[in-house]
Formats: C-alpha cells, sequence, structure tokens
C-alpha cells in the first residue's frame, strides 16, 4: 500500500480544489448558523458564507486571533459562543498553557477527534511509519494536543509507546530498552537529548534504533543550524 487514502492523494489538482471548496462551503455554513461568534464576526465583515463561491475567495473571511477566542470564553464560560453544536456532543477537549492569560480551550466532538486520528495516521504513513516501526511519544500527553498524534501512530499499526515529557535520562532509558525506530518531540529537547545521551556515552547511532525524528511544537525543525545540530547526535 503506497498511499493512506488513496482517493485523496491521488486526486488531479482541479478535483482537489473542487473537494476543498465543496468541504470548506458546508464548514462555512455549519459555523454560520450555529455559532453566534462566527456569525457576529462575519456580519461585522460584512461577509456571508455564500460569498465564497472559490477558494481564492478565502481573503474576504475576516481574520481571527487567538486573543479573540480567549476573550469569548472568558465573556461565556467555560466554552464561550464559538461552538457550533451543543456541549453534550463535545467529548474531547485540548488547552493552551495559559501563559499569556487564561488557558483557551480548542473542543472536540467525536467526528473532529476521529478525524484528527486519521489525519495524523495520514501524515505519518506518507513519512513513512509502517506497522513494523516503534513509535515514541516524547510530547506532553496532559491537555496539549497529545492524543491524536499517538493514536494516529496506533492506527496505522505500529508499536507506540506513550512516553510524554519525562526527564531525559529516563526517556533515554526507555529508548535503549525498547528501540523506537521513529520518536517525536520538539527541536530543542531533541537536541538537549542528544546531549545528555551524548554525557551518558550512549552513542544514539549505534546504541539506538532511532530512524526518523520529528519535532513540533517550536520553529526549530525548519532552521537548517538547528536541524544540523539535531542530526550530529542521530
Amino acid at each position: 500500500m503506497h498511499y493512506w487514502n488513496k482517493e485523496i492523494e491521488t486526486m488531479k489538482r482541479q478535483d482537489l480544489e473542487n473537494y476543498q471548496l465543496k468541504h470548506l462551503k458546508n464548514i462555512l455554513k455549519h459555523a454560520y448558523y450555529n455559532s453566534l461568534f462566527y456569525r457576529d464576526t462575519f456580519n461585522s465583515a460584512g461577509v456571508s458564507p455564500d460569498d465564497i463561491n472559490s477558494l481564492d475567495d478565502l481573503q474576504k473571511l475576516p481574520l481571527m486571533i487567538k486573543d479573540d477566542i480567549r476573550k469569548d470564553q472568558e465573556a461565556f464560560p467555560p466554552l464561550g459562543q464559538i461552538t457550533s453544536v451543543p456541549q453534550k456532543e463535545i467529548v474531547y477537549i485540548s488547552v493552551s498553557s495559559g501563559s499569556t492569560g487564561l488557558p483557551t480551550a480548542s473542543p472536540f466532538t467525536a467526528q473532529d477527534f476521529e478525524d484528527w486520528i486519521d489525519y495524523e495516521a495520514r501524515q505519518f504513513y506518507s513519512s513513512g511509519m509502517r506497522p513494523k516501526d516503534r513509535y515514541c511519544h516524547a510530547l506532553n500527553m496532559s491537555l496539549f494536543v497529545g492524543g491524536p498524534c499517538v493514536l494516529g501512530a496506533q492506527r496505522i499499526g505500529a508499536l507506540s509507546i506513550h512516553a510524554g515529557t519525562l526527564p531525559s535520562e529516563r526517556l533515554l532509558k526507555i529508548i535503549t530498552q525498547f528501540q523506537p525506530t521513529i520518536i517525536w518531540t520538539t527541536p530543542s529537547y531533541a537536541w538537549y537529548l542528544g546531549e545528555t545521551a551524548k554525557k551518558q556515552d550512549i552513542d544514539v547511532a549505534q546504541d539506538t534504533s532511532i530512524k526518523k525524528i520529528f519535532v513540533a511544537g517550536e520553529p526549530g525543525g525548519s532552521i537548517k543550524e538547528t536541524k544540523k545540530s539535531i542530526e550530529i547526535y542521530d
């Protein structure tokens, strides 16, 4: 199997854009007619879902920043007026750290969560993960959005290790014991983990089975110098 979702991943460009536009219009209509926050925001900008008839029309939509969501949830706790489904349909929330104010919640329905897991599986699969792999999830597993990521790896069939955020010494013990082939963490932690391994005389290339490192949560993975510094220890 070369594709996780062959139908979507092999669409011709025009077919893909038509598919995207169809779903975009459905999402906008659902948000407009079921969320007071979105309806007021759209009306204030003088735009409605009916004005979006091409992907280029996205530029007509009003921009929304995180502080808008925070203020909405402060005014209408706990989830604000931005939600477009009854609260009884919400099965999961992830929450920001709150370092810049009130922790901001992102609510998900069961279908949202299911779609998210499938997206993570497709992302992993397109990057080379297969059922034979052993995946170590070394990102926050508390209120951060870590759940669907590791569940996506499990959906592929990879052996998944829910490590979360551990002291580097403990994580290195897990890595040397269970020999994951893929690990996901932040760029700075991957860098620090490599430095710690060196201090403990662990040769990552020889003593572990890590072949791929996914990084997220920080911009470092796209910085050439940071990427090279992480790869030095691999």
